[in-house]
């Protein structure tokens, strides 16, 4: 349906595969989402980092992941033929001392909603499909909407998306530049303690910077007794 209503833009597709890397360490990614801007077809690379989606010349495919930063590819005609491989570079490197503001994370987060406003506000088939109370229908059950593979794939891709924006507001509140400050540890070490003390999502939203502060302070003396008795 998303392609018939494309006009044009679908007239000619094909499939365009690929792989995508990281930048910095040319390891595979997966979890990543791939958007058609121009059908809002989209896609999730495989755990072998491939991906594949229909697009014609001249489309417009964004690519984003956790704790990356979106690129954006033009189709061109010999991709079609010999695959295009993209590599996304990190955002917020746990071995980089990075200060991201409020600002920043702000605009970081329109962009990626920008880019799946499609799917985040668009509401998804339930298992009464389109007849409900406050439509003026009886309530009449409609499971082959509800368990088709497009509606399960889009209810997944929208849960992702959510978890990924998630995900990104911790990164942003448990920053490098902020537990390095409070904790005084680097490289390996604040690597290690970032990865093992990471807050939940939860708690970043209901704690204020002192909150952070003290829980950071109260993981330090636990990852501190730790390590003297290794």
């Amino acid at each position: 349906m998303a392609c018939f209503l494309g006009g044009k833009d679908c007239l000619a597709q094909q499939q365009i595969s690929g792989t995508v890397f990281d930048a910095n360490t040319d390891s595979l990614l997966q979890d990543v989402f791939v958007l058609n801007l121009n059908t809002q077809q989209s896609t999730v690379v495989s755990k072998n980092g491939r991906y594949s989606i229909p697009a014609a010349e001249g489309n417009r495919l964004v690519f984003t992941a956790i704790g990356y930063a979106p690129d954006t590819l033009k189709v061109e005609f010999h991709m079609f033929v010999t695959g295009y491989d993209i590599s996304l570079k990190q955002r917020y490197s746990l071995l980089k001392t990075i200060v991201v503001s409020d600002r920043d994370y702000q605009a970081d987060s329109l962009e990626r909603r920008e880019a799946y406003r499609h799917l985040l506000d668009k509401p998804l088939p339930g298992i009464t499909g389109k007849n409900t109370p406050q439509s003026g229908f009886g309530i009449v059950l409609s499971p082959a909407s509800f368990f088709s593979s497009k509606a399960k794939q889009q209810r997944e891709l929208k849960k992702r998306l959510l978890y990924n924006e998630e995900m990104e507001y911790v990164d942003f509140r448990f920053s490098t530049s902020f537990v390095q400050k409070y904790t005084g540890l680097h490289g390996d070490s604040l690597q290690t303690f970032m990865l093992r003390f990471r807050p939940s999502y939860e708690f970043c939203r209901q704690s204020n910077q002192e909150d952070m502060i003290n829980y950071i302070n109260e993981k330090l003396k636990i990852y501190q007794r730790r390590k003297e008795n290794q």
